[in-house]
This record gives structure tokens, sequence and C-alpha cells, in this order.
């Protein structure tokens, strides 16, 4: 793990938010670098080239890079708590509020929210 989240954040072009960081190990493990013929994840610690990830068997790949494209889809639509396995935030910005009321309520005086003169 701590192999592939180095490779996936080292290669990025500059510094990132942990959000950012977190999307762009999702959608490494989910393009299938994990997958048998993919380039998989190389030890540098050994002499040899060694896939870190060659007792894991086929099923387990492919059930890890489905996973990974799933979380990248909850993400995508700002369902990143579902991902962490944590209760939603409240929404602080009223933008995205879908209570918020943008329309002025009518007064029983006047037409439209002003007063009738």
């Amino acid at each position: 793990m701590e192999l592939l989240v180095e490779k996936a954040i080292s290669s990025a072009t500059g510094p990132q938010s942990p959000g950012d960081a977190l999307r762009r190990v999702f959608e490494c493990i989910s393009s299938g670098i994990i997958l048998k013929g993919g380039p998989g994840i190389l030890d540098p610690c050994e002499k040899d080239p060694f896939d870190t990830l060659a007792v894991m068997t086929d099923q387990q790949r492919e059930d890890i890079t489905s996973s990974a494209q799933f979380a990248l889809r909850l993400l995508a639509f700002r369902q990143i708590h579902k991902v962490l396995g944590m209760d939603p935030l409240p929404q602080m910005n009223q933008r995205f509020n879908i209570h918020n009321n943008r329309k002025r309520r009518r007064d029983s005086d006047g037409v439209d929210g002003f007063e009738a003169e």
C-alpha cells in the first residue's frame, strides 16, 4: 500500500491537497496498475525486479480495481463520506443547500413582496 501511494503521489507535477492525493491514488488503481499484465508495483529494495503483488489472485486484483473505480464515482458525486466510512458533514455553503428558499415571500398587503401604495 505504501509503495502504491508513494508512486501515485510522487508522479504528480506539484503539491496536492489530501483530497487530490486520495483521488490520484484511486485513479492509479482504477487504471489497472495492479491487474495481471499491468505494470505492477516493483519493490525498490529488491535487486531483481519483483512484483510486490505477486501473492494476490487475479480475482483479488480485479475486485480492488473495481472498488477503486466505484470510489472514484462516489468522489465525483461529492460522497467522500461513503468512501471514508463516516457520517456526512453538514453543508456549510448555502449554494449547495437544497432547503435554501430563494424566492421572496408574498406579503398579504402587497404584490411580489412590495407593499401596495
